[in-house]
């Protein structure tokens, strides 16, 4: 099975997956799945910073070892005792029970008098008070309360809870209209203790009535702990005053925890995405690569409810749409291992019918596998075997399946950056990588397996760049060149080693220098000191003297073919025994090839040329240099030709700080339009430089 076919497969087993996962999630397996909603919301929620009602206190009635009207006349005095004391407003969310046939208390009479009382609408005491509420404590299914309603129907009218009821008798929350429109519940998340008395303290007078004064009183019969109700999300046990008085300061402070309408569409939209994603994009991709995006996108989902909670104070329930990216990360790992399993499979036996000789076999089943550096170290076997075996079209065909698929390996030369055709070995050398281009070809880093040595590689096609006529000829110029160029030793010129051709491409193989052209410093932000651009010409000077003297004329003097090392601020001149073959080559176009800018006067007439002509081409490099700019520039190859020939360059002492006058007098000899005006040879040009960089920055 193929990459294509397989991805193809992986995103129907994945799309059906999650699409069955989504309808039981959220259809008839909801009440199993929505436990992940619930895990999620009571781990953040336990974190959530709920606030406290400042102004509480809760005054506790032990109920135990107290007969029922005993306990019935203690909470009437604690009643009138919180309000003698100045008591703010009072709550009874838990008031002694009271029988359906058995008489009010006296005291009953006065709840609607004085400091408002406000009472549980399902207590006796609601048939008389004016302020009641309800207060819901029905928790979920796994017996952990983490909502109550604020609004029911009852007696056929809207009524408010007990905590919503309370607020909304202050007149300063009874207009926030924020609190009034919330049409369905609030969450619980963790309860902040309030001050709690016992009511032994308060009816014998030991408590202080500017302890009660201004104070929302909260009197109740229950026990914290031995009488709570419900267990929160936190898993703290709390009473009924105790969830009172937490949604009540939720109210007051507007800190409440909501789910508004439009939660209910999201919680639908976000798991519905979150597969589509899923399929989308997980399938075909290696499994570091699958469980980094579950990782991330289940911390997404993570944080955003966290944020949610934390700042906006809304519950948006991810519990599902995370068990969702789970799953389908997962399944679509499990996936890819499946697809090791049958990579390692047609390896195997590829790399078996390879041993054998059996290429077709070989190649069938490595086209099976999925891209990667040791399919590719083996397809590039293969396309050897094919080599071996005279089949060049098919050796050819393993290389563009190995283009199309991008499974070289890093550094190979069958990247993007090897040009079609260019074999993996030419002659002894065994090609690595791309390094650089040329007027009729491109540069290589090989390898000469004999010695383990690295080499530079210049490949020229012979036969792409010269007419029938003229291509033997070429042929015949180009070994002598570079047996010419063989012969010259010197420090500041790249050795050759050697030359040959090899599958209708000649090649020079040279000395490889592990530097930068000097095109990288004729840029006008990127400039060398005037004083290491006078001295790294002077070298080059004296090594075209060297050569000279050995009558090896260079022919293409510029920046890109001076070779600098900055570690250890060697310089080479490079392309020799190639120029004089791009000089001659004009049978395509009837241009000389390379670059006009950098050629002498003579060299432009296609008149005899002699090492001044090198020279002319250094001042040109150096002028370059030391302002950023060629001192003969135009728009076309006419004009150019005119300048060259009969423009002097403009100084440029005045041009940058740190060059002194003197460099003006060396350019203009060096690019003297006449060889003979020129300086005799590169010593003298070298020792000319070499005095003017002593008065350099």
């Amino acid at each position: 099975m193929n990459r294509l076919n397989k991805e193809q497969r992986d995103r129907l087993v994945t799309l059906a997956f999650v699409g069955i996962l989504l309808v039981v999630m959220y259809g008839p397996g909801a009440p199993w799945f929505v436990g992940a909603d619930r895990f999620l919301y009571d781990q953040l929620a336990t974190r959530v910073n709920n606030p406290v009602l400042d102004d509480g206190l809760i005054v506790t009635l032990d109920p135990s070892k107290k007969d029922p009207g005993t306990l019935v006349d203690e909470f009437g005095r604690l009643l009138r005792i919180a309000k003698e004391y100045g008591a703010r407003r009072i709550v009874l969310p838990a008031p002694p029970a009271i029988g359906d046939d058995a008489e009010l208390p006296g005291w009953a009479a006065g709840l609607g008098d004085g400091v408002p009382v406000f009472v549980s609408s399902r207590h006796r005491l609601a048939d008389v008070a004016t302020r009641t509420g309800f207060l819901e404590t029905d928790p979920d299914s796994d017996g952990i309360l983490r909502s109550s309603r604020l609004w029911q129907l009852y007696d056929g009218a809207m009524s408010p809870s007990l905590p919503l009821a309370v607020a909304l008798s202050d007149p300063e929350h009874a207009n926030n209209l924020n609190m009034s429109s919330i049409d369905d519940a609030i969450y619980l998340s963790n309860y902040q203790p309030l001050a709690r008395i016992d009511a032994s303290d308060l009816l014998d007078g030991t408590f202080a009535e500017s302890d009660i004064a201004g104070k929302t009183v909260f009197i109740d019969t229950e026990m914290p702990l031995v009488a709570a109700i419900a267990v929160l999300p936190s898993g703290q046990y709390v009473t009924r005053s105790e969830i009172t008085a937490s949604l009540l300061a939720n109210l007051e402070q507007q800190e409440a925890i909501t789910a508004p309408s439009w939660v209910n569409a999201l919680q639908w939209l976000i798991p519905a995405l979150l597969a589509i994603m899923a399929v989308l994009v997980m399938p075909g991709r290696s499994r570091s690569d699958i469980l980094i995006m579950t990782a991330i996108l289940a911390v997404v989902l993570v944080l955003a409810e966290a944020l949610t909670l934390a700042i906006m104070k809304i519950r948006i329930d991810l519990g599902r749409p995370l068990f969702v990216v789970l799953g389908a990360g997962i399944l679509t790992w499990w996936l890819t291992g499946q697809l090791k399993q049958v990579n390692a499979q047609a390896f195997k036996r590829g790399s078996a019918f390879l041993a054998a000789g059996r290429l077709e076999p070989a190649f069938a089943e490595f086209r099976r596998c999925e891209p990667s550096e040791t399919l590719a170290s083996a397809m590039y076997k293969l396309s050897l075997a094919f080599e071996e075996q005279s089949k060049p079209e098919r050796a050819e065909a393993v290389l563009e399946w190995l283009k199309r698929t991008n499974g070289y390996p890093e550094g190979d030369p069958r990247s993007n950056d090897r040009p079609k055709g260019t074999p993996k070995r030419l002659g002894r050398y065994v090609i690595e990588r791309k390094i650089g281009n040329g007027a009729m070809g491109a540069v290589y880093l090989a390898r000469d397996p004999r010695i383990n040595r690295p080499v530079a590689l210049k490949v020229i096609p012979l036969e792409k760049e010269f007419e029938d006529e003229e291509l033997e000829e070429a042929r015949v110029r180009f070994f002598r060149e570079a047996e010419s160029a063989g012969r010259l030793t010197h420090p500041n010129i790249v050795t050759v080693y050697d030359a040959g051709e090899d599958k209708h491409l000649a090649y020079i193989a040279m000395e490889y220098l592990p530097g930068a052209p000097l095109t990288r410093f004729t840029d006008p932000k990127k400039l060398l000191a005037p004083r290491k651009a006078l001295g790294l010409c002077a070298r080059t000077a004296e090594a075209l003297d060297y050569a000279h003297n050995q009558g090896v004329i260079h022919r293409d003097i510029k920046p890109a073919n001076l070779l600098y090392n900055l570690r250890d601020d060697s310089l080479k001149i490079s392309d020799f025994g190639v120029a004089r073959l791009t000089d001659n080559n004009r049978t395509k176009t009837g241009i000389v090839l390379g670059t006009p800018m950098y050629m002498s006067p003579e060299q432009l007439n296609a008149e005899p040329l002699t090492g001044l002509s090198d020279l002319f081409s250094l001042g040109v490099t150096l002028y370059e240099l030391l302002v950023g700019e060629a001192p003969f520039n135009a728009s076309n190859i006419a004009v150019l030709m005119s300048k060259i020939t009969g423009d002097d360059p403009a100084p440029v002492s005045n041009r940058r700080p740190g060059i002194p006058p003197s460099v003006d007098a060396v350019l203009l000899k060096a690019l003297a339009k006449r060889p003979e005006n020129r300086f005799s040879n590169g010593a003298e040009m070298a020792i000319a430089l070499r005095n003017c960089a002593r008065y350099a920055s």
